[in-house]
């Protein structure tokens, strides 16, 4: 089989965490989206069709897994904002012939048989939007599909444990392990290869699984509750507490509170602070004492500024979602819900704003516009310390959302 994950109009509305990423790769629970299709059926070929202003830089991270490389077949086009299942891919395998695949009735995928190549490119220029396939028949499937960044934090909690139901790793300790580290259900927990649990760490797996990644450093006293995950060379500070429903992705730095939250990869949250149920993309830094409140005083649902819309969440809690390559100064209050977008420095007395534009520059008495060549020359001066390089590619797409989202329409 081969599968196309496309990207359509919805993936706006995760604000700022698709503006230099595609939607597949969104982290939910211990894996990316595209992630949780390619674990489960390792042998298909699984090519990628992100919006067109993302496609030199999808094709620079993954060649050879374009919509060019589409056999002129059969193929399984799916949204990038569904999570992956094995109830929908036992679905799927169900349904012959044309038919456009729908969940809650909204069009989630299509099923090909012929003609794939060509077909594609009709998705391609319509900008995902399968009406162009002209496919009369539909399909109902059990599909859930993601829509906001907080629903991607409200689901890792149950992901992570049907991440780590697949991974089969639970219960094997690699690493290595300090005499006085407490493992509470020890055939719940993985610690990979190269990984260290310092004295006096707690794992405790009663209430999920707990899966540390290969190369991580767990220093002294840290606990870490599951269902939890902890990804490749990334280090656990001193002292940190880190609560259920917590992803912690690749080369990552995490100290002080953390509660059911998502970071994407290489992002620091070193001290002390609290954050909670938030979603920090790649190349964050949060400032000492930084705390994100994630729960209103009256306890109703609470509501996020998003595209320029009042959206109501749905949610009890739902702290900061913040793009790639912001920072937070020292002492920074978020409010609940409070979103923030890439390239930003936040800084301001008493709490930020809850809604902050891209390439916003604090000053303590407002925000000005940060300026493009500065901001590219402290991504390159950041990544490079992770010996990372800031490519053409990602400069371009940079540059382009500076362009749309500083200057008014």
């Amino acid at each position: 089989m081969q599968v196309i994950l496309y990207e359509d109009a919805g993936v706006k509305w995760f604000g700022p965490l698709t503006l230099l990423r595609p939607a597949f790769d969104l982290r939910c629970g211990s894996l990316l989206l595209r992630e949780k299709l390619e674990v489960r059926r390792p042998g298909w070929a699984v090519n990628l069709l992100p919006r067109r202003e993302l496609a030199p830089l999808v094709s620079e991270r993954y060649p050879g897994r374009g919509i060019d490389d589409v056999q002129d077949g059969n193929a399984l086009l799916l949204s990038a904002r569904v999570i992956v299942t094995d109830e929908l891919l036992a679905a799927v395998g169900e349904e012959t012939g044309d038919v456009i695949l729908t969940s809650g009735g909204k069009p989630v995928g299509a099923l090909l048989r012929g003609g794939a190549a060509e077909r594609v490119r009709l998705v391609r220029d319509a900008n995902g939007d399968l009406d162009a396939l002209g496919i009369p028949l539909t399909r109902e499937l059990p599909a859930r599909v993601a829509c906001y960044p907080w629903e991607l934090v409200r689901l890792t909690a149950e992901e992570i444990k049907a991440d780590a139901a697949v991974s089969g790793r639970l219960g094997t300790m690699e690493g290595e392990v300090h005499p006085s580290v407490q493992l509470v259900e020890p055939a719940r927990i993985s610690i990979g290869e190269g990984s260290t649990l310092g004295p006096g760490v707690v794992v405790d797996a009663s209430s999920g699984p707990v899966i540390v990644d290969a190369s991580v450093e767990v220093m002294a006293n840290a606990v870490i509750l599951g269902p939890a995950f902890v990804g490749a060379g990334s280090c656990i500070k001193v002292g940190a507490r880190i609560y259920a429903g917590t992803s912690i992705g690749e080369m990552c730095k995490v100290g002080g509170e953390v509660e059911g939250s998502v970071f994407h990869s290489f992002t620091n949250k070193q001290h002390e602070g609290f954050l909670g149920h938030a979603y920090l993309g790649s190349w964050v830094n949060i400032g000492a004492a930084t705390d994100n409140s994630d729960l209103k005083n009256n306890y109703s649902a609470v509501r996020v500024e998003l595209n320029g819309e009042i959206i109501d969440t749905g949610s009890t809690f739902v702290g900061a979602t913040m793009g790639d390559h912001t920072k937070t100064a020292i002492g920074t209050k978020l409010n609940t819900g409070t979103m923030i977008g890439v390239f930003c420095n936040v800084l301001s007395n008493g709490f930020a704003p809850k809604s902050i534009r891209s390439f916003s520059w604090g000053t303590g008495d407002g925000f000005v516009e940060h300026d493009i060549e500065r901001a590219i020359a402290t991504a390159r001066l950041v990544m490079a310390r992770r010996n990372v390089d800031l490519t053409k590619a990602e400069e371009t797409v940079i540059r382009e959302v500076h362009r749309t989202q500083t200057v008014p329409e």
